[in-house]
């Protein structure tokens, strides 16, 4: 079986709880992939979405596109 994961580019996926202890910052989901890597995922889901809908429109959010690369 092959496992992959969600990249938390909103800072967290969940709405009920305000701080998940996940930044919406390319340094922390730099540390986040390389240590999946290390754990042997296999693929890393990007949200290509503009607006946080998680945590809301005033709230950070990585671009797909410039986190992929």
């Amino acid at each position: 079986m092959r496992y992959g994961y969600w990249m938390p580019v909103f800072g967290g996926w969940l709405r009920n709880i305000e701080d998940e202890q996940m930044e919406a910052s390319w340094s922390y989901v730099k540390k986040l992939t390389q240590r999946s890597e290390t754990l042997g995922y296999d693929l890393t889901l990007i949200a290509e979405l503009n607006l946080n809908d998680i945590k809301g429109p005033q709230a950070p959010s990585l671009d797909a596109w410039s986190t992929a690369a």
